[in-house]
């Protein structure tokens, strides 16, 4: 175990002494220099074990049959790459330097990596990767899905019953679940409609999932302040337009006009949300839960047809459309045009906090700033935000794994090596070594190590994000109809009236559905 032990620390000390180094050759313009490949593939090769694993013995699951566990992490897989090259130039190599240390220690246990799954791609192209594996019998047996996308499809493990054994990997631990804040067992991509735990947290986002970066140089020769709100947004993005500036770049994860776009998930949903959770917290309990969402769908609480702050959070998604992007914003390539100075605020995941801080095509100096909520400066049915002294408050998660169902059904021994990997895995050890490699986002369980690159970043105040959002269409059918109307109102070529008879129409179609698959107890609405 302490061989183990110092292996690990040895490629955190690595990873960490890189970061260190790059925050203190801060260039005049911003950009930091970060750790280099090359010294963290040398330092893998050193330290080619992880923490909680046992050199002195071995041991085997399901009486040592031979088990092939195939694991999808998404976007932190490990790297085939284990030193940068011009031609694949990012390098990630901690996953596989746990991954070998578990199968030192279960030898009848092969990791192998799912490594055909669209990274990148929207959740309905997802969800045919994931139904194409399933039916070839190629099914990850754990798998990133945004934790609970898919749970009317019945493909999540419930995992509370390996919550409550103990972890074997962590000296003293008595539960599972207790290494993480209790907060996430409540989290809407962690427990299911049933308040069933379907995933297992890993990293949570240092904060808002998303930011804006914006060129300081830009902001400095036109005298604007970080914007506090959304209506202060669209008033900087309208000024840099003036100016020659594109305004706001969407993030590219955006391909064309959609409903569930990152100012509804983070900048309005939830603020007029928050103002109606006198009505749809209907257990008083601080946060409205996906069953609570459809109760509130089902009595009309989201109806734009006759609820006036349902009809003004679409007038305000529309408007980001509308007048914050340009026209022609599908295809353009803002990456150059931000990197030549041209843009004044880039939407973006705070996850390339550690790319942007050693991107060095880039002519100007930038910041980053928290996702600014809509405020009663814009609407009066906007709830007033909160915000920390310093420091993210219960911060969702960004990747958290579930144990597929479909893999696992009638073959215990590749469930039996599932649930240990995912022990293993989250050891605060192990979630160190993955954090601190990434570089943007926090470890999920108490006592890891926070990447230096952050140390600024989480001590601003942020905004305490409401426990509650809009809800869309709950399945995958009814949100493809929503977005194909969505963007014919956008576009002006549907009437309000008929948008909003359309938008009832089809959440009270997807609340159904989704009802009825997932078995929601509707007893007393």
């Amino acid at each position: 175990m302490k061989r183990f032990k110092r292996s690990i620390a040895l490629f955190l000390a690595a990873v960490m002494l890189m970061g260190a180094v790059g925050c203190s050759q801060k260039a005049q313009n911003g950009d930091k220099e970060t750790k280099s490949p090359e010294t963290t593939a040398a330092a893998a090769t050193e330290g080619t074990k992880a923490a909680g694993s046992e050199a002195e013995s071995t041991k085997a699951v399901s009486d040592g049959a031979q088990v092939e566990l195939l694991v999808d992490m998404h976007g932190w897989m490990p790297t085939i790459n284990t030193e940068a090259t011009e031609e694949n130039p990012n390098v990630f190599l901690s996953p596989q330097v746990i991954a070998d240390a578990f199968q030192e220690m279960y030898p009848n246990i092969t990791v192998k990596w799912a490594r055909t799954k669209p990274v990148g791609a929207l959740q309905a192209e997802t969800a045919e990767w994931f139904t194409t594996q399933i039916n070839a019998g190629n099914c990850p047996a754990i798998a990133f899905s945004w934790g609970t996308q898919y749970q009317d499809r019945d493909w999540y493990l419930p995992l509370d019953e390996y919550l409550d054994t103990p972890n074997e990997f962590v000296e003293g631990n008595e539960k599972w679940r207790d290494l993480f804040p209790e907060y996430l067992w409540t989290n809407s991509s962690v427990a299911d409609a049933n308040q069933k735990v379907v995933a297992i947290p890993i990293a949570l986002y240092a904060g808002p999932a998303t930011g804006y970066f914006y060129n300081q140089d830009a902001f400095d020769e036109l005298g604007l302040q970080v914007p506090k709100t959304w209506e202060e947004l669209i008033t900087a993005a309208g000024k840099l337009k003036e100016a020659g500036y594109t305004g706001v770049s969407p993030t590219n994860i955006l391909p064309n006009i959609t409903f569930g776009s990152w100012v509804e998930q983070f900048s309005v949903g939830p603020y007029i949300a928050a103002g109606i959770m006198d009505e749809t917290d209907y257990d008083k309990d601080g946060k409205v839960s996906t069953a609570e969402q459809l109760r509130a769908v089902k009595a009309g609480l989201y109806n734009p047809v006759d609820k006036e702050y349902a009809k003004e959070f679409f007038r305000q998604l529309k408007r980001y459309y509308t007048e914050v992007l340009e026209t022609g914003w599908e295809s353009t390539d803002y990456v150059s045009l931000w990197n030549e100075g041209k843009v004044g605020m880039r939407e973006d995941g705070t996850w390339i906090l550690q790319s942007e801080n050693s991107n060095k095509e880039r002519k100007c100096a930038y910041g980053v700033f928290a996702v600014p909520p809509i405020q009663k400066d814009t609407t009066e049915y906007a709830a007033d935000a909160a915000y920390t002294e310093a420091g993210p408050y219960q911060p969702d998660p960004d990747l958290q794994l579930n144990i597929m169902k479909p893999a696992v059904e009638g073959k215990p021994e590749v469930l039996d090596a599932a649930v240990k990997f995912l022990k293993f895995l989250t050891t605060p050890e192990n979630i160190s070594a993955l954090v601190l490699e990434q570089g943007s986002d926090i470890g999920a369980v108490k006592g890891a190590d926070v990447p230096p690159i952050l140390t600024d970043w989480i001590s601003q105040p942020f905004a305490v994000t409401p426990k509650t959002n809009w809800p869309g269409a709950f399945t995958d059918e009814q949100g493809l109809a929503l977005d194909s109307n969505f963007e014919l109102w956008v576009k002006d070529s549907m009437e309000d009236d008929e948008f909003f008879e359309k938008v009832n129409e089809i959440q009270q179609k997807g609340a159904d559905d989704y009802i009825k698959s997932m078995n929601v107890d509707t007893t007393g609405w």
